[in-house]
């Protein structure tokens, strides 16, 4: 069986694909090392329909090639962890509030701001005890673990958690630096942290006086999604763009661009929303995704599926390309190729000085002699 690996791959990968359909389930592949994972992807990728119409597909394409070109950026909201347990921003308050040990007034009729200013005025470590509600949810959401499939190199988030940081990790991408509490490293991935973070609850921002004193005092981390806006294709998952400093950010960016006769779209919206409003008023700056759906529900699951398929279509990997247990998946003038280059590999080892050093490795990172 070891030697016809890429067959038993496409098989397996047919049947979990017609059986997930007729029972109605989702089922997770799970693959031993990086070779048979990139070669699930390229399969998938070759052979697979998802459940998608021509514009989506279109989409995924362009995101997922956009990802290997190292172009794409991530701009991550709330949405995406609350998928994995952890409450909206009213959900949250409202816990705080309840968990008070002095009385809390009725904060109905205040604004969200207001209602944590009031509330951090009432216990001066409220940023303690965001981070004790955050971190008991430890386990990604799907859209963490397909997102951090991506491969994407630069992140910037509104959220507290360390989700997406563990999925990195899950993922074999890791370690990842966190901004502005850590530094950046060579060949490490970093994420931004925008509204603090649980290892450091001083830094949460939760407030009205946190969020008007934003440029103030972390003008740095604006700049540095403001940088991404102009140099990368941002995809932002999860977000509401309700965020008056991410859409002041977000619009400076816009007016430099117009003033510089800059045109098309600076990033993709994944909208689960259903409020074609939004799409309007943001038509100029994003191409906007609408996934469809009949509830929440139904759209967040859209989502997730349309993830899936940026993310496969974003895998890079070819550890698998000239493993001959693979060639399965190949088609017979590739095979031919492929054996040729592993007939290439074993005359180069031969070369007695190191001048072929470089090919051998080459050649070996593809998948010569994998086991």
């Amino acid at each position: 069986m070891d030697s016809s690996k890429g067959d038993v791959l496409a098989q397996l990968i047919k049947t979990l694909t017609v059986s997930a359909a007729e029972l109605s389930i989702d089922v997770v592949l799970v693959t031993p090392d990086r070779a048979i994972f990139s070669a699930a992807q390229h399969h998938r990728r070759e052979q697979y329909r998802w459940p998608l119409n021509d514009a989506e597909v279109q989409d995924v394409v362009k995101l997922g090639r956009l990802a290997q070109q190292g172009h794409l950026a991530l701009f991550l909201g709330a949405g995406v962890s609350i998928g994995a347990g952890l409450p909206g921003w009213g959900e949250l308050l409202n816990e705080l509030a309840e968990r008070s040990t002095v009385e809390v007034p009725d904060l109905a009729n205040f604004p969200a701001l207001d209602q944590a200013q009031l509330l951090e005025k009432l216990m001066p470590d409220l940023g303690a005890r965001v981070a004790d509600i955050v971190l008991k949810v430890t386990t990604p959401s799907l859209a963490h673990a397909l997102l951090a499939g991506l491969g994407c190199t630069e992140v910037v988030t509104t959220n507290y958690d360390q989700l997406y940081e563990e999925a990195v990790q899950a993922a074999g991408n890791g370690p990842i630096s966190v901004l502005p509490r850590e530094t950046t490293a060579p060949e490490r991935s970093w994420i931004l942290k925008m509204h603090g973070d649980v290892k450091r609850p001083e830094s949460i921002v939760l407030t009205r006086r946190r969020f008007v004193t934003f440029d103030a005092t972390a003008k740095p981390a604006g700049s540095l999604l403001q940088s991404m806006l102009l140099t990368k294709h941002l995809l932002v998952v999860g977000a509401s763009l309700t965020d008056d400093n991410v859409s002041r950010l977000t619009l400076e960016v816009d007016e430099f661009r117009k003033a510089n006769k800059l045109t098309g779209e600076f990033g993709t919206f994944l909208d689960v929303s259903d409020d074609p409003t939004r799409k309007l008023l943001w038509s100029d700056q994003l191409d906007w995704i609408s996934c469809q759906g009949s509830d929440t529900a139904d759209r967040v699951r859209q989502m997730e599926i349309f993830l899936d398929a940026v993310a496969a279509h974003a895998s890079t990997d070819a550890s698998w390309l000239l493993d001959e247990r693979f060639d399965g998946l190949l088609e017979q003038d590739a095979q031919a190729v492929a054996a040729a280059a592993r007939t290439l590999l074993t005359a180069a080892e031969n070369v007695t000085d190191a001048t072929m050093k470089p090919l051998v490795d080459a050649l070996r990172d593809l998948g010569v002699g994998g086991r």
